[in-house]
């Protein structure tokens, strides 16, 4: 795990004066649990912004920051998290969540038109929001769920791997 990378980077950030946009938090982000480099912080501050980036929502990284605050974990890797399901992705993630929705419900899934425009968008999205946020349920669900577990086993496994060298290069 990047361990020493993250804790590089919170230490210059709580070295250095903060932006003027931050100083009202300055409060709440001097203190360390916001920062802290361990294996739960990391894991759930991910888990997190992952769970954030599949939801079909606007501000995915702000929310992700605001959900890290309240939960007390790493608030970067949170914010770093929600662009899990980048801008690129979105539109065919999005589309996999409204199909994977629409059959868990029984619902015929409507023809994409060939150049979607706003006004359609708002004319279907009374049709759609349903099996979408079903869909985005799930599959965010689903994600988190790999992401948390995958992160704690690899964070396991470097610690232990770290112990072992750490064992073959003491000395009697």
């Amino acid at each position: 795990m990047p361990r020493r990378y993250l804790r590089r980077i919170s230490r210059q950030f709580r070295r250095n004066e903060a932006p003027w946009y931050l100083r009202p938090f300055r409060a709440v982000l001097g203190h360390p649990k916001y920062f802290a480099v361990n294996r739960r912080s990391v894991a759930v501050a991910l888990a997190i912004g992952v769970f954030i980036s599949m939801l079909p929502i606007p501000g995915h990284t702000p929310l992700a920051v605001i959900v890290a605050l309240i939960a007390g974990v790493n608030l970067g890797v949170a914010a770093l998290g929600a662009w899990f399901n980048s801008p690129l992705t979105l539109v065919a993630v999005f589309y996999f969540e409204y199909r994977l929705g629409a059959w868990l419900l029984g619902m015929p899934t409507r023809p994409w038109p060939d150049e979607v425009s706003f006004a359609w968008l708002q004319g279907e999205l009374a049709v759609l929001w349903k099996p979408l946020f079903l869909g985005a349920l799930l599959t965010a669900t689903a994600a988190t769920a790999v992401v948390y577990f995958a992160t704690n086993l690899l964070w396991r496994r470097s610690a232990a791997r770290r112990l072992r060298q750490r064992k073959l290069t003491r000395p009697g």
